[in-house]
């Protein structure tokens, strides 16, 4: 039983103490490897496209992303969660509209976006049936599979890229879902292990 009456719960937040900072070290250590990814993001778009301020942006969201979700599992405090959620989410639709973006004009940027935040709103029903990040994935992926063919069409290596991390997503998605049933088998869970 998790000593927490709020928020998702992991394999970790079983065995947590309130009070106890980080609350559950693994999965707050373990969001280094986001914020490390984002500040690898602004590294290598000074290096190669200086220019391209959209993917500035999307490494800093990403690299409060994963700041966020450390002070999630570092505090378990229910504004630490709002953080998280809002700072994931962010990054999320600044990702699909500066993708969309650099597919189509504004005008169809803000069309696939809206398309994609309807989407999101339709999978507000199943919130309570499903964890909230299964509940939005079918969207995600049909977003996602409509901006990786329409990638294709002008690389196909950008393509490949967008499939590759689609499907470490999915696999995160996996991890996140199967966390509580291996808990005996992996104390600690594999919540970490979705951010490595």
């Amino acid at each position: 039983m998790s000593p927490f009456a709020f928020g998702p719960v992991y394999c970790e937040t079983l065995s947590a103490q309130p009070g106890v900072y980080p609350v559950e070290l693994f999965n707050t250590v373990s969001n280094g490897v986001i914020v490390l990814f984002g500040l690898a993001g602004f590294y290598t778009v000074y290096r190669r496209s200086p220019r391209a301020y959209d993917l500035y942006v999307l490494s800093a969201f990403l690299v409060l992303t994963g700041i966020g979700s450390g002070l999630w599992h570092g505090l378990r405090d229910p504004y630490a969660l709002r953080y998280e959620v809002l700072s994931g989410l962010v990054f999320l639709f600044a990702l699909i509209f500066f993708w969309a973006r650099r597919l189509w004009t504004y005008a169809g940027a803000a069309v696939f976006l809206f398309l994609f935040y309807e989407g999101f709103e339709l999978s507000r029903d199943y919130w309570g049936i499903a964890q909230r990040w299964v509940a939005i994935a079918p969207i995600v992926i049909l977003a996602a599979s409509a901006l990786i063919a329409q990638t294709f069409v002008h690389s196909k290596k950008a393509a490949l890229g967008g499939a590759l991390s689609l499907s470490l997503a999915l696999a995160a998605l996996t991890f996140r879902t199967v966390d509580l049933s291996v808990c005996s088998a992996i104390p600690m869970g594999k919540i970490g292990r979705a951010h490595v």
